[in-house]
């Protein structure tokens, strides 16, 4: 009994490391691809290199649609918990750049199927594909976290020393110059965006948003209230008036289809 007991004591590591030596370089980025693939959205995975005992990196992970990138991240560090892949289950620790930023997380991966979280520190968002895709454009960073469980995503994030452009759609202009400070929660659920919270702040003013995103059309509304120095500025009457519904208190529809 002890002689079985030993034996088997033993074989543990052996057939631990053995998996590993199985999968090649090709065989893990096949199984990162599998399960992110869905018809929404493209991933692309370059330069996959596997390091000991279930380390490897990753040159460059992008996610795109089949005109645009949407965000990418670059030299990632990863580990594969090696236990659960006895269960056919993928658990992955990582963390790299991400537009001038660093993330970190971790991702539980089956076939087509991924759940895990994502943190993003201080990205650069002049360098964030998909923001000046739909036409924001600025100055600062943003933070924030992803959480995904199969077609189910949710976010939160904020922006710091934040400057922004305005932004137009359709023809209407968005404001977002007014605004210094940004920060919200998204929830995701298969191709539609909805808005749960989105507050905007500046001196004097203050906004919230709220509408949704669907097969990359935006159908949103913003409320905007303002202080007395800019609910007084003859330059913002002029421009806003259309919008005014009470005193200090205006409110801007966008309707648009991005071209994604």
């Amino acid at each position: 009994m002890k002689k079985v007991l030993v034996i088997s004591l033993l074989a543990v590591p052996v057939i631990v490391w053995g998996i590993w030596f199985i999968f090649t370089k090709e065989s893990l980025q096949s199984l990162m691809e599998d399960a992110f693939a869905d018809e929404r959205g493209i991933v692309e995975i370059k330069g996959v290199e596997k390091g000991l005992f279930y380390n490897f990196s990753i040159g460059r992970f992008a996610l795109k649609t089949s005109k645009s990138e949407l965000i990418s991240f670059e030299n990632i560090k990863a580990h594969i918990n090696p236990l659960h892949l006895l269960i056919l289950r993928m658990d992955i620790s990582f963390n790299g750049n991400a537009c001038g930023g660093n993330i970190s997380g971790y991702m539980h991966l089956k076939k087509n199927r991924a759940q895990g979280e994502v943190e993003i520190n201080k990205a650069v968002m002049s360098e964030v594909p998909f923001l000046k895709l739909a036409g924001v454009k600025g100055t600062g960073t943003v933070s924030g976290k992803y959480v995904l469980a199969d077609d189910n995503g949710h976010i939160d994030f904020y922006t710091e020393d934040a400057g922004f452009e305005p932004a137009f759609f359709s023809g209407m202009k968005m404001p977002l110059n007014f605004f210094n400070s940004i920060k919200g929660s998204l929830a995701i659920k298969g191709d539609i965006i909805n808005i749960v919270s989105v507050s905007l702040e500046g001196k004097d003013v203050y906004a919230r948003l709220k509408g949704s995103v669907k097969n990359a059309f935006i159908d949103l509304r913003m409320e905007l209230m303002l202080g007395t120095s800019l609910a007084e500025n003859p330059l913002f009457l002029a421009e806003f008036e259309k919008n005014k519904v009470s005193p200090g208190y205006y409110v801007i529809n966008v309707r648009e289809q991005l071209s994604l």
